[in-house]
């Protein structure tokens, strides 16, 4: 029997799959929990309206994220950190303080990809994941207070 997934389902497949399984696991398991529907001409064409449907939003919010990551990697962030008198510098830029820069220059839901935090003072270039596939490397500019 042909049924579409409702969800993920372990050893079976993802939402939205159209899978075979047997009749007794259908009607016994999968169909009351809810889990899937049968796979009628009318919910297969309905799921592949969707399934479009998804792609397109998809692809628009791809579209948005590079537009966003060509915005911000021209520009760069500046952090003041104390120093010592001999240029030790105290405290650290950590992947948290990257990412609250860029969420005030309304840039939300980032993550920078710091291997250790910034200790030392000057340029640095660090690579932040937008989402979707999409990174971008900004440069990061330590300074002494």
């Amino acid at each position: 029997m042909k049924v579409i997934l409702l969800e993920d389902i372990r050893g079976l497949g993802k939402r939205n799959d159209v899978k075979e399984v047997s009749g007794g696991y259908a009607r016994n398991f999968l169909l009351p929990k809810k889990l899937a529907e049968v796979a009628t001409g009318a919910a297969l064409k309905r799921m592949a309206e969707l399934k479009s449907k998804m792609d397109a939003e998809h692809e628009k919010l791809v579209t948005k994220l590079k537009a966003e990551a060509e915005k911000i990697k021209n520009e760069k962030l500046f952090f003041k950190v104390k120093t010592g008198e001999k240029g030790e510098v105290f405290g650290s830029v950590t992947a948290r303080d990257i990412e609250r820069e860029l969420a005030e220059r309304g840039i939300p839901e980032t993550e920078a990809e710091l291997k250790k935090p910034l200790k030392v003072l000057g340029e640095h270039t660090v690579e932040v994941n937008l989402g979707e596939g999409v990174k971008v490397e900004v440069s990061v500019l330590l300074e002494s207070v």
